[in-house]
C-alpha cells in the first residue's frame, strides 16, 4: 500500500491542495496526517474541511490542534503563534471543531504507528537528536513511526551495533525500513529548512521504504491572504525563506 504522509500542514490550503494533488497524481490512495492542521495559517477551516472529507486518511493530534480546542493553554506558545490560534477558534465551524478535537495523541496500524511529537509525550516533544531517539526507542513497537512538530524533514533509525544515526531526508532518496525508524515528512504550511516548498512523501508499506518530495505553491497568494487579514507579518514573512 501507498501512503501519502504529511504533516503540519497549519491553515495553509494553497499548499495543502497542492500536495494533495502531487500526492494522489503519484497513485496514493490513503494518507497520513502527522498533526497541526491548524495554526499559522490563514485558512485553518478550509484545511480542516479538506481533510474530514477524505475517506482515507489517518491523522494524529496537533499542539496547536490541541490549543485550538482547548485542550493545551495558549500561555505554552508565542505571541504570534497564540494569535493565529485565537483567529483559528474564531474561524472553525462547529464540526470542524468537532472532527479536531476527535483526534487520537497517536495512530498504529499493521503498517505504522503516528504522532505529532514524540511517542513519550506526543503534544510536546521536539524529536531532534539521536539520544531522544534512543529515549523513545522503547514507546512504540510498529515500524517506522512518523513523526512531526519541528517542520524538519528528518530521519532517525538503529545503526549498526545498535548506535543510533540520524540526517535530513533529501528529495527522491528512498529510505528503507530496517529495524527501528522514525521519519519526520517536514512541513506542508511552513517549512523550516531553507527550502520553501511543500514537504511531503510517500511511504511504500510492500516494499518498506519511505521517500521525501517538495512541492511548489504559491507562496505569494497566501501571503496576500494573510495580509488581508492583518495577520502577524512574520508569519507571512518567513514562507518565504522558508524558516
Amino acid at each position: 500500500m501507498r501512503y501519502g504522509v504529511f504533516s503540519d500542514v497549519h491553515g495553509n490550503h494553497v499548499a495543502l491542495k497542492a500536495v494533495l494533488a502531487f500526492l494522489r497524481a503519484n497513485g496514493v490512495e490513503n494518507f497520513v496526517c502527522c498533526g497541526d492542521i491548524v495554526g499559522y495559517g490563514p485558512q485553518p477551516l478550509e484545511c480542516a474541511q479538506e481533510l474530514m472529507a477524505m475517506k482515507n486518511l489517518t491523522a494524529v493530534m496537533g499542539n496547536h490542534d490541541a490549543a485550538a480546542v482547548g485542550r493545551m493553554d495558549v500561555k505554552w506558545f508565542n505571541p504570534n503563534a497564540a494569535w493565529a490560534i485565537d483567529f483559528a477558534r474564531k474561524q472553525l465551524t462547529g464540526e470542524a471543531m468537532d472532527f479536531i478535537a476527535r483526534l487520537p495523541e497517536r495512530a498504529e496500524n499493521a503498517d505504522f504507528t503516528m504522532v505529532h511529537g514524540s511517542p513519550r509525550k506526543p503534544l510536546t516533544e521536539y524529536l531532534l537528536s539521536e539520544g531522544q531517539f534512543t529515549d523513545n526507542a522503547k514507546g512504540w513497537e510498529v515500524s517506522p513511526c512518523f513523526i512531526g512538530h519541528s517542520h524538519m524533514p528528518l530521519y532517525f533509525r538503529e545503526g549498526e551495533c545498535g548506535i543510533p544515526e540520524t540526517d535530513f531526508l533529501k528529495p527522491a532518496v528512498k529510505i528503507f525500513v530496517k529495524g527501528k525508524l522514525m521519519l519526520n515528512p517536514g512541513s506542508v504550511g511552513q517549512p523550516r529548512d531553507g527550502d520553501t516548498r511543500a514537504a511531503c512523501g510517500i511511504y511504500d508499506s510492500k516494499l518498506k521504504y519511505f521517500e521525501l518530495f517538495r512541492v511548489f505553491y504559491d507562496v505569494g497568494a497566501v501571503q496576500s491572504q494573510m495580509a488581508g487579514l492583518k495577520m502577524p507579518s512574520l508569519l507571512a514573512e518567513r514562507l518565504s525563506f522558508g524558516f
